[in-house]
């Protein structure tokens, strides 16, 4: 294959929603950008830890009182993200500064249920830092 062949993916996602998330994804990392390609990664892992928390905890298979175990993980992979950002010029997108924020909500949540609500916000602010990377 030369570089002038174009591949075009095919998703087997039904829903809209996932599926036009699905083709950002796959337009972002088509560009070639190991930075912009490493947020997207370290910012899906962000959302997908949220996502399956999220409904672990509802669910109430989750141990209780292991909000400090759980905070530290999530923070954890938003300092990643907004780390990577840093090292690679990527900082000042637009949703960086939400992130942040979220990263100061996660910190300082003093309950599971705290955490778990926080997993919707998170989701709204990926989409606003991969609208982001597209554009940039």
């Amino acid at each position: 294959m030369t570089s002038s062949d174009k591949v075009e993916y095919k998703t087997t996602v039904e829903d809209p929603h996932w599926r036009d998330e699905e083709f950002q994804w796959a337009r972002i990392l088509s560009e070639g950008n190991p930075a912009k390609g490493m947020v997207l990664l370290y910012t899906q892992k962000v959302c997908t830890a949220f996502h399956e928390f999220e409904p672990a905890f509802k669910a109430g298979v989750l141990k209780p009182g292991q909000v400090e175990f759980f905070r530290q993980r999530l923070a954890g992979r938003i300092k990643q993200v907004l780390v990577t950002m840093k090292n690679n010029g990527l900082d000042t997108l637009n949703g960086a500064a939400e992130l942040a924020k979220l990263l100061r909500c996660v910190e300082s949540a003093e309950s599971q249920d705290e955490l778990a609500e926080l997993t919707e916000k998170i989701h709204a602010v990926n989409h606003v830092l991969f609208d982001s990377l597209e554009g940039r």
